[in-house]
């Protein structure tokens, strides 16, 4: 790898270097504010590096590593996420005993591995990029902890622990998933795996496979030689076929366990309330942002054949209705949170299932994308399923991005008046600190999807790209989301009018409260000018269907312009 292929890797190179100085500083003994200038400086770095990225990668991309790694603007805009959520608990986590350097290297690794997943050309690369930001979570959340003493020791540790176990469930899933599709296809790399499956189907439907199984089920008696050779004979066409669909159905559930879905959560809102600001930004934003870029990658970006997306034998009817039931499901759970990082976890996991369901609209419109249908000419039908295909990754996007950005600046406000009462902490913000109020107001109004923050724009790519799905189990579940979305107004709705109340507290600090308003000022910014979102949305999406440099993604570019 030349240096000039290195360049789209530096933001990751960068965190994952600063992460281990941190480590290395917390057995150095440096002062509280040197222990928290080392990472934050790195990040500033990382975070100039990604921005130059994402302005400099067109959008046909390319692979580096002998196709293992990918270099696009879903992987530069993955990148400015991940770093931007890492910087908030590097500056405003009241963090200064002996564990709070080792905390926020692990919690660098975590970022670093992360963003390593987004980049998924091959199926090790999400395999390492995972593993590596879910055990840095499980030791970053048994590290840290605002808590002095004991107990604070107690606390962290169990929430790490818990973290580590359900994971632990899910990586053995995604482990197993992927050894069956490669069994299956005999292929490691993801640009392989489309023309693999298409063998794969071919070999199961051929004529000597069914003849063979004709032969075995006919009433006739059969020499033992002839059984033999016939049993071969189904054997050989039909089992590829038989590890690849159970396989691609358990990397679809070890990335949802990854993302957080319902019924997959694994214990994972228990150990994110346990934990303190920096593991739950590991857990609950940086983590899930890699899943569902890792999400993309596989079942929209590979696994988009009809066969392997359309019943009884797909994948998109499961990630459906996963994605609408968790959307619901957590939404109802978010209602009846009391304290504000585990209302968070519940409105992350329930937009996690939202972004699912516009990650299934948009293979099933991918799949369309070369069929003819109704009385659609075969080239407007393509482009029509390549498009809205892109709209649905594009929606996904945009929702976590804001998710992300919304939750920031709520997590710095609950810093900066923590008092450890849950959202009571709240109560009387508005007469306390205005600024500070109206900061977080932006904030969960982002959230909510409300004009005129980034939520809105948001939420309308969300609702008209699923909306375009004819589907009748999409639109079902486009209505299970949709009451989803309107139980969690109603929760973060809660969290406002009780800032908005009488109460009474100290005064807040001042870092955190500088973090929620340039949070607040992004959100409103590019609320006003939805463009903005809307636009990095859209490149990040574009050609994601098609591999990135290659020949099929060069011509849909040219033929998108």
């Amino acid at each position: 790898m030349t240096a000039e292929g290195i360049g789209p890797l530096v933001p990751s190179i960068i965190v994952g270097l600063w992460g281990v100085l941190c480590l290395l500083a917390s057995r150095a003994g440096l002062p509280p504010w040197l222990a928290r200038a080392v990472p934050a400086s790195g990040l500033v770095l990382a975070l100039a590096a990604a921005i130059a990225e994402f302005m400099a990668v067109d959008l046909v991309g390319g692979r580096l590593a002998d196709g293992a790694l990918i270099v696009d603007k879903l992987a530069a805009l993955i990148d400015v996420v991940v770093v931007a959520a890492l910087g908030v608990p590097v500056v405003v986590a009241p963090q200064a005993g002996p564990r709070a350097p080792w905390a926020r290297g692990m919690l660098l690794l975590a970022g670093a591995g992360a963003m390593l997943a987004a980049r998924a050309g091959d199926w090790p690369t999400p395999l390492v990029g995972l593993e590596l930001a879910a055990l840095a979570t499980g030791l970053c959340m048994a590290a840290s902890g605002e808590e002095a003493g004991e107990a604070g020791e107690r606390a962290g540790r169990a929430a790490g622990r818990g973290w580590l176990l359900g994971q632990a469930v899910g990586a053995a899933i995604l482990w197993l998933g992927i050894g069956l599709v490669v069994a299956a296809t005999g292929t490691v790399k993801l640009h392989e795996l489309g023309a693999r499956i298409g063998s794969v189907f071919l070999r199961w439907g051929a004529s000597t496979a069914q003849a063979a199984v004709d032969v075995l089920q006919g009433p006739e008696a059969l020499p033992p030689g002839l059984i033999a050779h016939a049993r071969d004979a189904a054997v050989e066409g039909m089992a590829p076929a038989a590890l690849l669909i159970p396989g691609v159905l358990l990397v679809l559930a070890g990335l949802l366990a990854r993302a957080g879905v319902w019924p997959l959560l694994a214990g994972r809102v228990a150990a994110a309330g346990r934990a303190e600001l920096t593991g739950f930004v590991a857990a609950e934003l940086v983590l899930r942002t890699a899943a569902i870029a890792a999400l993309i990658r596989v079942f929209v970006g590979v696994l988009h054949a009809p066969r392997v997306v359309y019943a009884p034998y797909g994948w998109g009817s499961a990630a459906t209705v996963i994605g609408g039931v968790s959307a619901l499901a957590c939404a109802i759970a978010a209602v009846r949170a009391a304290d504000v990082k585990r209302l968070l976890a519940w409105a992350g996991a329930a937009q996690a299932g939202l972004a699912v369901l516009a990650i299934a609209a948009a293979a099933n419109f991918v799949a369309h994308a070369g069929l003819r249908s109704g009385g659609l000419q075969l080239e407007v039908h393509y482009t029509w399923g390549h498009g809205a295909g892109e709209a649905a990754v594009a929606a996904a996007l945009a929702g976590q991005v804001v998710f992300t950005l919304g939750a920031l600046g709520v997590l710095a406000c609950a810093a900066a008046v923590q008092a450890g009462r849950g959202t009571v902490d709240f109560a009387g913000l508005g007469r306390r600190s205005p600024w500070l109020a109206g900061g977080l107001a932006v904030c969960l109004l982002a959230l909510i999807g409300a004009p005129p923050t980034a939520g809105f724009p948001a939420r309308w790519m969300w609702m008209t790209a699923v909306l375009e799905d004819s589907n009748p189990l999409v639109r079902a579940m486009l209505a299970a989301g949709t009451l989803a979305w309107a139980l969690l107004g109603w929760a973060l709705l809660r969290v406002l009018a009780t800032a908005l109340g009488p109460g009474d507290g100290g005064q807040p600090r001042r870092g955190a409260t500088a973090v929620t308003l340039v949070v607040a000022g992004a959100l409103l910014w590019t609320g006003l000018i939805g463009h903005g979102l809307w636009s990095m949305a859209e490149e990040a999406s574009a050609g994601v269907a098609f591999q990135a440099g290659g020949k099929g993604r060069v011509e849909w570019m040219s033929r998108r312009r």
